[in-house]
């Protein structure tokens, strides 16, 4: 598997499977709580896991670097604590049905990924 394919492996793991209740309903209470930074803690430690079995086959790749760690945290804890998809979604006034505000907020992650892994090639 290519870098990409195992930081989305990585982010199913940290986002989907391993975020559970607690996490998911209480990140939105306030920008800075336990919840989130909980999941973003554990979305991170993913992350970094899918790298590290990455490198396995293919040495080339960067370490997971300092630069790498805070991208990812950051990254993640933006689009979730303000809600940024959502806001984008109002924006351009989209519907604000669950599944499009999902897809807008999967695709928002799924492109920090897409740089994360030019960044590490």
């Amino acid at each position: 598997m290519n870098i990409f394919s195992w930081l989305l492996v990585g982010h199913l793991v940290g986002d989907w499977f391993l975020q559970n209740d607690w996490m998911a309903q209480s990140k939105s209470t306030r920008i800075l709580n336990p919840a989130i930074l909980v999941h973003c803690t554990i979305y991170t430690l993913a992350i970094v896991a899918a790298i590290g079995l990455a490198r396995r086959s293919d040495a080339s790749l960067q370490e997971p670097d300092l630069w790498v760690i805070a991208v990812t945290f950051l990254s993640h804890w933006f689009i979730d604590a303000v809600h940024l998809a959502e806001r984008w979604g109002r924006l351009l006034r989209q519907s604000d049905r669950t599944f499009v505000r999902i897809m807008a907020d999967q695709t928002l992650h799924v492109v920090v990924l897409v740089v994360l892994a030019e960044w590490l090639r």
